[in-house]
């Protein structure tokens, strides 16, 4: 795609009144589809930008953090590891027998500033036509979603069920 969006992808619209589970799933499997599109001319699957956009923060991490804080099992990390190894993106080192850590190297940061720039396009096309006032709403909202404790919610289903 060359860092353009293009309108002959579309997927229909659906009904606003629809529930809001289906369409975040909806959105959400849209834009995956949207990024994939624009990161497979740089070679990187939105798995994989994922794993090297933690190294923006992070100089070295483990395989388990790698998982954790992607969301992955280990065994789907360490699969994932040994391709972009494989690549040149990334670099294991032992540091003892145990705890083997991850890097990303001049290759791998070249990668992630070109695979970034991608995944730009697709975030600027999502809130294309929003007012910054709405694009600040839908940001605050998705912020606040992704805070939202884990038992914050069965603890609301039965607050709700008691009289």
């Amino acid at each position: 795609m060359s860092g353009t969006l293009t309108r002959s992808r579309a997927a229909p619209r659906p009904a606003l009144d629809a529930n809001l589970g289906y369409l975040f799933r909806l959105a959400h499997q849209r834009f995956r589809a949207l990024l994939e599109d624009e990161l497979s001319d740089v070679g990187l699957s939105v798995q994989e930008y994922a794993i090297l956009s933690v190294f923006e923060t992070r100089s070295e991490l483990s395989t388990s953090e790698l998982a954790r804080i992607t969301q992955v099992t280990r065994q789907t990390m360490h699969t994932a590891i040994l391709r972009l190894e494989g690549a040149g993106l990334l670099k294991r080192q032992a540091r003892n027998r145990r705890v083997v850590l991850v890097t990303l190297t001049r290759l791998g940061a070249a990668a992630l500033r070109r695979a970034t720039k991608r995944v730009r396009v697709v975030e600027h096309a999502a809130v294309a036509g929003l007012s910054r006032r709405d694009e600040r709403a839908v940001r605050e909202w998705l912020a606040r979603l992704a805070a939202v404790p884990a038992g914050l919610v069965q603890d609301d289903v039965e607050r709700r069920k008691k009289p």
